[in-house]
């Protein structure tokens, strides 16, 4: 059930639908809570001596609770949760699983921080209205009644199955010497998106896993804004011949696979790409939305690492030369645009202000953004409170 906002107000819902907004987004914090744990608590922990990290993180889940109401509820007056979620089950869309888990995620991050220095901006509606897009949108991308990929044992099988056929067609197959030369070339590319998204891993992203009729297992895994792109920073990579690529990868059948709602894929061995039996790389650049990925060769594939290794290696340099508050400015609107993708298939991102950091109190700023270490959580309480 959806409460619509009145007069396009995001944070006003009409009288009687109050408490039925409360139990609803109690429900959603509900299934929200023990999946965004288990993720965190499993997720290898990173700290980069050169990108702040967990300041611009924060900057950024402030920025999405101020923000992220008024731009959810443009994005739905243009298209709805359910049509972008359906638009979203193709190759080379970043409006996928991990970005879908953003969207909620960060909005209540914020939530969290702002709750220790002004409560009176927190409302039941407004977290509604981004709680309501996100259950609607992460049901008509995940084809079934779940919101998360944890809900059924790790799967995320979005793509239908004449995309899969297709994919799987043009997958060859692979030799030791091939399985190398794939090897150092997905190692390479991972890097350079990495850096580009300012030490983050959601520059690629797998799907599946996908059953084939032979018994083997497909991943599909899709890796976004490899060159030029809307990151301010991304002209280093001008010279990256594809912005977005697809790799299907086959795994022999005795292969056992499960992927995160972080796009992370798990296997049983632990090493699936000393499996890796078939292997076929598209681009959808150019592709109409629907339209079938382009296939490329392996030289494709190699020049793109190569032109990738050029980039990083300059873009670190260009990080270097900034100052600490332009790499959280970065690093916020990486995680701060999660909504973006959604508002492209809705045809409204222009209209939107993507400025990041812009509305975080300039007295809250220098307090948020220290190099002090997060405080533990206790993992007997929930990750985000329900509300009284």
């Amino acid at each position: 059930m959806s409460c619509d906002p009145v007069g396009g107000d995001p944070g006003v819902l009409s009288g009687g639908a109050d408490e039925t907004a409360r139990e609803q987004v109690n429900s959603w914090l509900a299934a929200i809570n023990p999946v965004t744990s288990h993720l965190v608590a499993e997720r290898t922990s990173y700290s980069s001596q050169l990108i702040p990290v967990t300041p611009y993180v924060t900057v950024s889940c402030i920025e999405a609770f101020l923000r992220y109401p008024e731009a959810v509820a443009r994005i739905a007056a243009a298209m709805s949760p359910e049509e972008i979620g359906a638009a979203a089950r193709r190759p080379g869309c970043q409006a996928d699983s991990v970005f879908l888990w953003g969207i909620a995620n960060f909005f209540l991050i914020g939530r969290n921080v702002m709750a220790m220095v002004d409560p009176t901006l927190d409302s039941v509606q407004r977290t509604h209205t981004v709680l309501d897009f996100w259950a609607r949108a992460s049901h008509a991308y995940r084809g079934g009644p779940h919101l998360h990929a944890a809900e059924v044992g790790n799967r995320i099988e979005v793509l239908s199955p004449d995309m899969v056929t297709h994919l799987a067609a043009g997958a060859r197959a692979v030799d030791d010497e091939r399985r190398d030369r794939i090897r150092r070339a997905n190692a390479t590319i991972i890097n350079h998106l990495f850096l580009l998204y300012f030490d983050t891993r959601v520059g690629h992203a797998d799907t599946g896993p996908y059953r084939l009729e032979d018994g083997r297992t497909m991943i599909v895994r899709d890796f976004y804004r490899l060159g030029e792109s809307d990151f301010s920073w991304s002209g280093v990579a001008a010279g990256v011949p594809f912005r977005n690529l697809t790799a299907a990868l086959v795994l022999d059948p005795e292969v056992e696979v499960s992927i995160t709602d972080y796009g992370t894929t798990i296997s049983s061995p632990e090493d699936y790409l000393e499996h890796l039996s078939g292997f076929g790389l598209y681009t959808t650049d150019g592709v109409a939305p629907g339209g079938l990925p382009v296939p490329l060769s392996d030289q494709d594939l190699e020049a793109t690492a190569a032109a990738a290794k050029v980039a990083q290696r300059q873009h670190y340099r260009d990080i270097v030369a900034m100052d600490r508050d332009e790499r959280i400015a970065c690093g916020a609107y990486v995680y701060f645009t999660f909504l973006r993708p959604f508002a492209e298939i809705a045809g409204v991102a222009d209209e939107i202000d993507w400025t990041c950091p812009r509305d975080t109190p300039a007295d809250l700023y220098p307090l948020v953004t220290t190099d002090m270490e997060p405080p533990e959580r206790d993992p007997g309480v929930d990750v985000y409170p329900a509300y009284a």
